[in-house]
Order: C-alpha cells, then structure tokens, then sequence
C-alpha cells in the first residue's frame, strides 16, 4: 500500500485577510507540505463567499482549494497548524485518491469501448494525442467529468456530517 495518497484540503480564510495574507497563507502551507515531505499539485482560489452561517461574527469568507499529495502524518500536522491559525475560519480535508482513481478507470472503459466500436464500424482508431480535444465535447467526456464531480461531491458531503 502506498504511503503517498492525494487529498483536497479546503480552507476557508476571514474576509479581513488582503491579498497579500492569503498568498503568505497559502506559501506557507505549500512550504510545510513541502517539509513534510509532500507536494501541491494544484491551488485553487474560488475567492470570496458568502457563508452558509455565521462563523465568528464573519458571514462571508475567501475559500482556497489546494490538492496535496503526502502522507497521512502531513495532514495531520497541517490540521493542527490550520486550527490554530487565527485567519483560517474553517478547514476540510478529504482523500480523493480512491475518487481519481475510479474516474480515471471510468474513462479508461469508455475510451476502450469507443475504440472498440469504431473498429466495429471500420474506421481507423483515434491516435492518442488527438484523442482528448477531439474527445473534450463527447458525450462520454462529459458524463465522466459530472461521475467526478459528484463523487467528490458526496464525499465532501459525508466528511461534513460526520463533523
């Protein structure tokens, strides 16, 4: 079993943070990943939001998305820092590995099936290069993309309620 996984850590900062907090915020966890051994693979600033509820007087709140890859111990480090961080108003991590993975197999069977079936009729096989733009608008393209999302979806769902 690997020791690496991938994981989505969400936080969300106070809305009296500048910009110039959030990108110090957001090197400093990338620079703690880093230490502990991991890495950010992707950040994602979805900017300021309203809240669902009041979280310490704020009703609004700048969210931050980062996909990570590390071990267990790295999350755990971060979530003790993360809570003891006056700015961060609320923190979420979630393993996506499983996620990925089955999307990834998801789309591995649909490219297999067009494949097969276009053999089937006697055209050529899609070269590998060409094949995701010209798959980017398929129907299969997009029906994968929507199982991704709403599994992600769910699992950010379950994670919730269970908090």
């Amino acid at each position: 079993m690997p020791s690496d996984r991938e994981y989505e850590l969400v936080y969300i900062v106070a809305p009296t943070a500048t910009d110039a907090e959030v990108e110090a915020l957001q090197a400093e966890i990338s620079e703690l990943v880093q230490k502990l051994g991991g890495s950010v693979e992707n950040t994602d600033v979805w900017g300021r939001r309203r809240l669902a509820y009041e979280i310490g007087h704020h009703n609004e709140g700048i969210y931050i998305v980062q996909l990570l890859e590390g071990p267990g111990e790295m999350i755990a480090e971060l979530g003790r820092r993360l809570r003891v961080r006056d700015q961060v108003l609320r923190h979420l991590t979630v393993r996506v590995d499983e996620d990925l993975r089955k999307v990834r197999r998801a789309a591995e069977k649909k490219k297999a099936t067009v494949q097969r079936r276009r053999a089937a009729r006697g055209k050529p096989p899609l070269p590998e290069a060409d094949s995701a733009p010209a798959a980017a608008g398929s129907p299969e393209v997009a029906a994968t993309d929507a199982e991704a999302t709403s599994a992600a979806a769910k699992t950010a769902e379950t994670s919730e309620v269970q908090q």
